[in-house]
């Protein structure tokens, strides 16, 4: 399988593609080419006036329920040009989908209008015109001014409560401790005679964080994996040991840490509003929900 799930983001400027009407206009070539298209392969598609994007969806649009920001947004699809050439694609016999926080960077995705248009459970045809899609990019097999062709299905639509539902079954993480704060904690591995982890106690922390899905990635090797870890690494060295009040963590990782004792570890799952908040980072989306499994070790 090809994946180029990194090109799928289309940057605002490919957006204005075209602004002066001339006889090659990418626009009016590729109305051409989409229209050609339904009459080759006996399509009734709807367009949308305000953007171009061609459909065919099983609900009319004012029948779709609206997504709601934050919400994970898990689909499958195959992406191909007007000549079948395929692309790009997931994989169901490989369990491998796509996922995608609503609401965050979706405003520069190429999947944002198809799955706009989809309930859960649903799948759709669309016709992307370039300027929806990479407009004057070449990127890989796709040339420049290329319609995209996307069959899209939505497999499930889940919001924190769901998403969380899901860490603690995809870890078997049974009847794990609410905090007051919404923190999830549960001790794997206990040690009633470890020291007790404290603001000012050295410490070598272990840890690999997760999130609620598996997506396409490098990982240290510099080689692509499908896999939800986002990071994993020890916190201080045998030398120089970690020690908590002189580091600026993520409050859901520092609440968990303060229930440990050395030679334990735990299965820490921690809501947004306790990790990244809204507004993430560079390599996790905001409003991720994340599991931890924690190691603390004497130094």
């Amino acid at each position: 399988m090809k994946y180029i799930f990194g090109l799928v983001c289309i940057c605002s400027v490919l957006f204005s593609s075209c602004t002066l009407e001339t006889p090659e206009d990418p626009s009016n070539k590729n109305e051409v080419e989409i229209q050609d298209y339904i009459k080759l392969k006996n399509l009734t598609l709807t367009k949308s006036l305000q953007t171009g994007l061609y459909y065919q969806t099983p609900s009319p649009s004012d029948k779709v329920k609206p997504k709601i920001v934050g919400e994970l947004v898990t689909f499958h699809y195959k992406m191909s040009l007007l000549d079948g050439k395929i692309i790009d694609s997931t994989s169901r016999t490989k369990n491998i989908n796509r996922s995608l926080v609503w609401g965050v960077n979706t405003s520069q995705s190429l999947f944002s209008l198809p799955l706009s248009l989809l309930n859960e459970g649903e799948s759709g045809l669309f016709l992307i015109p370039s300027a929806l899609a990479f407009g004057s990019s070449q990127l890989g097999d796709v040339p420049a001014f290329s319609v995209i062709v996307l069959e899209l299905t939505i497999d499930a639509i889940r919001d924190e409560a769901a998403q969380i539902a899901l860490i603690q079954k995809t870890y078997n993480i049974e009847n794990p401790e609410k905090t007051s704060s919404g923190l999830l904690f549960k001790k794997l591995v206990t040690n009633p005679t470890g020291a007790a982890v404290s603001a000012d106690a050295p410490v070598l922390v272990n840890y690999t964080g997760r999130l609620s899905y598996s997506y396409v990635h490098s990982d240290v090797s510099g080689a692509f994996v499908y896999n939800p870890i986002f990071g994993s690494g020890t916190l201080g060295t045998p030398t120089v040991p970690f020690v908590l009040s002189q580091n600026n963590l993520i409050p859901g990782f520092t609440e968990a840490l303060k229930k440990m004792r050395a030679g334990e570890k735990a299965a820490v799952i921690i809501p947004y509003s306790l990790g990244y908040g809204t507004a993430g980072n560079s390599a996790i989306p905001g409003y991720s929900t994340l599991y931890f499994e924690i190691s603390v070790i004497a130094p």
